[in-house]
């Protein structure tokens, strides 16, 4: 009965002398796990736990450097003695991703749980997302707490590349308790009315641009007063008619970029001066705000379009202004995510696009194959186009005119540095009347 525990023998003493002991004893690792742990286990699972196990006694034992020190040792810190030796590591790699190492308490349930194993090595499960988890078994004892598992936790985490659900459905929660919609009849409907499209291309809202490199000074709070200027000063120039609908054209590069490493879609890496989540909730209530405005004139019309800078977060705002304007019937948000629409208003079909995929010289050519119907309904076609900055009419050809829009955006230091500079700021719109299709076009010029 030597084998058995004595009364004042603690955990490790007594697992050093049973593993020391072994042959003596006449002990396999199966009874000697069972001695130590009160269970039964499979050879192998008591071989990787007795290997660790042995692991702590060695550390323990360098720990203390003569008798005096061991003695001193009592079960109330005998944890922190075990654990002090463990170096908590957290590693920057090279492809984005952080490794961290650490001693965790957990169960087997909790090793299995990613919103744990990120919160018990400090990271945001909103910021960062689990790519793989390793838990290896470190085991100690307290008076307190008896024996106790703790794990030699290794993960390997990667900054989200995306807004999540949760971020949108928080932002929508928080600036519906803050913020109501008016209520109200549009003050300028006619439903004989011509169409206005109001077309703020390539705002770029967050980009970042300063005078010094760039020539320029750019950032969100001056994208946000770009944007309420054009909406005001077209407002203010078209106050002696009276529109069917407002077609509010702002999916081209509405956000400067599209993840939380602040890249674009593609992953090219963007000067900014704001945090992703503020970013969205910038853009978003600037939209919201402006759809505001725009529908106390006239029923509103406004959809998606994909774009290289921020075709992620445009789709998830897009969809954030469907569920905000899903009880009024003055606006219609188009949630399709097909990177091209078509609308038809009377004889006139626009095509809209932000033409950083399509050839020039295949751009054209979509409409009667896309929108076929509509196609052979109308007889005024164009394709309004964004992505370089600069008015542009490509060409005319079999009816169809293709058009580049202009932006309200600062050069940034990227574009200065290519020589892509002297565009004039600008945004468009244009009124289309239902039987003789374009008949306006207003420049809202930025100075």
């Amino acid at each position: 009965m030597e084998h058995l525990r004595k009364d004042n023998e603690n955990f490790i003493n007594y697992a050093d002398r049973l593993l020391e002991n072994k042959s003596f004893y006449d002990l396999d690792k199966c009874e000697i796990y069972e001695l130590l742990y009160n269970k039964q286990v499979s050879s192998d699972h008591a071989r990787k736990a007795l290997t660790v196990l042995q692991m702590t006694i060695d550390e323990y034992k360098k720990s203390i450097v003569d008798s005096q020190v061991q003695n001193s040792i009592n079960d109330n810190n005998l944890e922190s003695e075990l654990t002090k030796n463990y170096k908590s590591t957290i590693e920057l790699n090279k492809d984005n991703t952080q490794t961290s190492s650490k001693l965790i308490q957990m169960s087997e349930n909790n090793a299995k749980d990613v919103e744990f194993l990120l919160k018990s090595h400090g990271y945001d499960s909103k910021v960062f997302q689990l790519i793989s988890a390793r838990n290896n078994i470190w085991n100690s004892y307290s008076k307190k707490d008896g024996i106790m598992v703790l794990y030699s936790s290794k993960i390997v985490v990667k900054p989200r590349s995306e807004i999540s659900l949760e971020d949108i459905k928080d932002h929508f929660n928080n600036f519906s308790n803050n913020y109501k919609s008016p209520v109200h009849t549009p003050t300028r409907y006619d439903i004989n009315g011509k169409m206005l499209e109001i077309n703020i291309a390539d705002l770029h809202v967050g980009k970042l641009a300063w005078i010094g490199d760039s020539g320029e000074n750019y950032d969100y709070k001056i994208a946000k007063e770009r944007f309420f200027y054009i909406l005001n000063d077209i407002i203010t120039r078209t106050s002696h008619y009276n529109f069917n609908k407002i077609l509010f054209v702002w999916s081209n590069d509405f956000f400067h970029y599209d993840t939380t490493s602040i890249t674009t879609t593609a992953g090219t890496r963007q000067d900014s001066d704001i945090r992703w989540q503020k970013l969205y909730k910038v853009g978003i209530e600037m939209l919201i705000e402006g759809i505001d405005l725009l529908s106390q004139y006239a029923p509103i019309e406004t959809f998606y379009i994909g774009s290289n800078h921020d075709k992620m977060t445009s789709f998830y705002a897009i969809n954030e202004l469907y569920a905000w304007y899903r009880h009024n019937d003055n606006i219609i948000i188009n949630i399709e995510p097909q990177s091209r629409k078509y609308i038809e208003f009377g004889k006139c079909l626009i095509g809209f696009t932000h033409g950083d995929s399509e050839k020039k010289n295949r751009i054209g050519k979509l409409m009667p194959i896309e929108a076929k119907e509509s196609w052979g309904r109308t007889e005024y076609h164009e394709v309004h186009a964004a992505h370089f900055h600069s008015e542009q009419v490509v060409k005319e050809e079999n009816g169809i005119i293709i058009r580049y829009i202009s932006s309200p955006t600062s050069t940034d230091n990227w574009h200065y540095e290519n020589g892509y500079v002297g565009a004039v700021k600008k945004a468009q719109s244009f009124i289309w009347d239902k039987d003789l299709g374009l008949t306006d076009i207003l420049h809202s010029v930025i100075k």
